[in-house]
């Protein structure tokens, strides 16, 4: 491990804890053993890795890759651990094929020599989960200590959670790699997460992912919504069956705290190691100077292990590494990017922005598309329609003019150059069916401007549905189910619902419009477009609400100042959901910008790889998986960290697609996907020049 300045995080005052909530020391408690002030409930689980282990909650690798998840004994009531067992189950996603790479050539199975680990992948030792604040400003945090820690040379991985997901979701991505390097792992769930409240039958979920009526659960709920009963009944009666969710509704802006949990969860770790301080370990304990601690995560997860390394100025973390990460940055005031010698015509969006463009151009653009995933679940007649609504006035839509040259049937093609002009990437077209998804910019805009489910912005609301498509209730195994099923939004099957449809509220896939007929809720998807680009707001109370949203948003911004942090970013050139140009590429022009040429970020963009791994159809021929390159950068870091080897320069790695026909590409071979390499040649080396961030085509 590299020479270190002593600086030491102070830990606040101690939380006191039941002697039998922490397990007994061999040795004694360093000094510095009292646990961080912001810490309310702790728990410990220590494990044996025989009936359950940190890394496959006792399923072992054949188990991570069944077919269907691990059995409750209850559906209607699965147990804290049972839902601890599917959550883990689903993190690790095995269950697919390994044509594709995912546990042949990475993996939560593959091991420090970057082959599968011997066994079943068991792995013992103790779990603690923290909670700091209660309800909606509650974040949740996990920390895995393995027995086979190695104290003499102690390292922690902070692994946030990716998207909106439960606390155990980055286990089996970086909480993987960190507990096969014998370092222990901080999870947190970035104060997100699958808390909801169910507002018809007034079920909320328990911080230890139970659920129950909100009466009996009281303070050690994840969340609800703050309504009283008079106004919740008042509500429901006008919206029966409607669902609050955390991120959209907990009136906090949680993505203004992703860089302070991370940090929280960090500082958790080493508290927690301290209390457990044992023979072998540093005299001093277990501190920024004597750990090595790297901050990684996946798209949010990513963002949130970026803001994590600009918010520290304390040296509590060693390095950064991020894949795909989900940023919303300061303004670039004159940074440009390049690919191939041309000017990117927009960078550096924040998402609310793009997101609210994608969702108003793709069902228009997918019908120049036919044979792409998804686009069968489109009604031609609606995206039709679609097109001729986005023709009007407004530059970043559908000119008239050129419009009246493309004529009808050429407008799907101007909607995919608009998403170009946007910031998509050209080769993205093939994806924009499959990623269509109006609940994202409004649920974010929800939390920026810290709404309340009864404000319920652009007329959405969430609810699970009947057969045609009109709000239900949920039954009460849908429910219990939500902290393993639920992507931190609605509980699943729950779904965006348009409130103001011809006809009334429906699922908002089958909103009927003001002339009768299908359009996928074009006027709110106009207004969450108009809350997003405050020049676009026309009325007061959309101007007062798009005001709110740009504050919440200014309190997530990034400004590229890393404080001199070795960083590695990884990305996906065709990725849909976050367009390299409004992420990682303009966030390497301001981080040089800001470190004045000093940066210690490096930059690789994959060629071929996209948001997700998937291995459907369609995808498995066209692409690769980037999580082979985010466990390499983990790689790449550790050398830099604990051998003093440079990181690799940025660069544009050129892969190979499988090839073959859809759902039936060969298997994924190393030749297909080559490695970060420490001298790229010349004309695949990414640049910062005169505040342009240059990339080759």
């Amino acid at each position: 491990m590299p020479a270190r300045t002593a600086r030491f995080v102070p830990l606040l005052f101690a939380v006191s804890l039941a002697a039998s909530a922490l397990p007994a020391s061999t040795a004694r408690a360093v000094p510095d053993s009292t646990l961080p002030s912001f810490a309310g409930s702790v728990t410990s689980r220590s494990y044996d890795g025989d009936e359950d282990d940190l890394l496959t909650a006792g399923l072992g690798f054949s188990g991570l890759r069944r077919a269907t998840p691990p059995a409750v004994a209850d559906p209607g009531r699965p147990t804290p651990a049972e839902l601890r067992r599917w959550a883990v189950w689903a993190a690790a996603g095995l269950s697919g094929s390994d044509a594709g790479g995912l546990g042949r050539l990475y993996g939560p199975n593959i091991g420090a020599d970057g082959r599968p680990v011997p066994g079943d992948g068991r792995i013992a030792g103790t779990e603690y989960t923290v909670t700091a604040g209660t309800g909606a400003r509650g974040v949740t945090f996990v920390v895995q200590v393995p027995a086979d820690l190695d104290r003499a040379r102690p390292c922690v991985v902070a692994a946030p959670a990716t998207g909106l997901a439960n606390v155990y979701n980055a286990v089996g991505g970086a909480g993987a790699w960190g507990l096969h390097h014998h370092c222990a792992v901080a999870l947190t769930d970035k104060g997100m997460g699958p808390g909801f409240h169910d507002l018809r039958s007034d079920t909320v979920m328990a911080t230890d992912g139970t659920v129950g009526s909100r009466a009996r659960t009281g303070p050690g709920a994840a969340f609800d919504s703050g309504l009283d009963d008079t106004a919740r009944r008042r509500y429901d009666a006008r919206h029966p069956y409607r669902v609050a969710f955390k991120q959209a509704h907990s009136r906090q802006n949680p993505q203004a705290g992703w860089g302070r949990d991370v940090l929280r969860s960090v500082e958790l770790a080493l508290a927690l190691l301290n209390r457990d301080w044992r023979k072998g370990a540093p005299v001093a304990g277990y501190t920024p100077a004597t750990t090595t601690v790297i901050t990684a995560g996946v798209s949010n997860g990513g963002g949130a292990a970026v803001a994590a390394g600009e918010e520290d100025r304390s040296g509590l973390i060693d390095a950064v590494v991020a894949s795909e990460p989900q940023l919303n940055l300061a303004p670039l005031r004159g940074l440009a990017v390049e690919q191939g010698g041309q000017r990117v015509t927009s960078a550096g969006l924040p998402l609310v922005r793009y997101a609210s463009l994608a969702s108003l151009l793709q069902p228009c653009a997918v019908l120049a598309e036919p044979s792409a995933p998804g686009y069968t679940s489109f009604d031609p007649g609606a995206a039709q329609r679609r097109c001729s609504g986005l023709v009007g006035d407004d530059p970043r839509l559908i000119p008239r003019r050129d419009a009246a040259r493309a004529g009808l049937r050429g407008l799907p093609v101007l909607a995919r150059k608009a998403l170009v002009r946007a910031g998509f990437q050209a080769r993205s077209g093939y994806l924009q069916a499959s990623h269509y998804d109006p609940q994202t910019p409004v649920s974010y805009e929800m939390g920026f401007a810290r709404a309340s489910v009864t404000d319920a912005l652009c007329d959405y609301s969430w609810a699970a549905t009947d057969a045609s498509g009109r709000p239900a209730p949920y039954t009460r195994s849908q429910l219990a189910a939500a902290f393993a099923t639920s992507g931190g939004r609605a509980p699943s099957p729950g779904t965006l619902i348009d409130d103001a449809s011809l006809g009334g509220p429906v699922a908002d896939r089958r909103s009927i419009g003001p002339d009768g007929a299908l359009d996928y809720n074009l006027d709110s998807e106009l207004c969450a477009y108009q809350l997003a680009f405050p020049d676009r707001a026309e009325t007061s109370e959309e101007r007062l609400w798009a005001r709110r949203v740009a504050q919440g948003l200014d309190a997530t911004r990034r400004d590229g100042n890393l404080h001199g942090k070795p960083a590695l970013v990884v990305h996906g050139r065709d990725d849909t959901r976050v367009p390299v140009n409004h992420s990682s590429r303009p966030y390497l022009g301001l981080n040089s910008r800001t470190e004045h040429g000093r940066s210690s970020l490096s930059y690789v963009e994959v060629t071929h790889a996209h948001h997700s791994d998937s291995t459907a159809p369609g995808y498995d021929n066209r692409y690769v998986p980037l999580g082979y390159y985010f466990q390499q950068a983990l790689d790449l870091m550790w050398a830099r960290l604990t051998e003093d080897r440079p990181l690799p320069p940025s660069q544009v790695v050129r892969t190979v697609p499988r090839g073959g026909e859809p759902g039936h590409a060969p298997a994924l071979t190393r030749a297909h996907v080559p490695p970060i390499v420490p001298s790229p040649a010349p004309g695949d080396r990414i640049s910062v020049r005169s505040d342009t961030v240059q990339v080759p085509g």
